[in-house]
């Protein structure tokens, strides 16, 4: 039975991560890491779908039912398996914590848009916030 992707919340190093992965196995569709010593939020944002090349910058639309955020994001290659990342990097604003309660996460890049249920991402989204409002130490 091929597992289905979902989210996860890991702690360590001075950051907390939440993805959405697929467990054990590195395959993952969007990852928020916060740096707990500094409060930067780090956004990944895996295209599968062919809409970004290497070293272009694309506007991304993060948007539910609490809202909508657009961000300017880096492609970059990944060298293992040829797949696209979209990343930046911002802070977790009380915008993106609202998007992130909604029920679902709508990602739209270059017309196209992903939902993502966040019924699982209610911890890791506490453990988030919790991580990014820590004093830098």
């Amino acid at each position: 039975m091929a597992q289905e992707m979902r989210w996860q919340e890991r702690e360590g190093d001075g950051r907390v991560h939440l993805a959405y992965e697929i467990p054990d196995s590195g395959a993952q569709s969007l990852a928020l890491t916060c740096d707990t010593r500094g409060g930067q939020l780090s956004v990944d944002y895996y295209d599968d779908r062919d809409r970004a090349r290497d070293g272009t910058r694309a506007e991304v639309e993060f948007a539910s039912e609490g809202g909508t955020l657009s961000l300017p994001m880096r492609a970059k290659q990944l060298e293992l398996d040829d797949q696209i990342v979209l990343q930046t990097t911002t802070t977790l604003t009380q915008d993106w914590v609202r998007i992130l309660s909604g029920k679902t996460l709508r990602v739209t890049l270059s017309g196209d848009t992903q939902r993502i249920p966040l019924a699982g991402a209610r911890t890791g989204l506490a453990a988030l916030v919790a991580g990014c409002s820590r004093p830098s130490r």
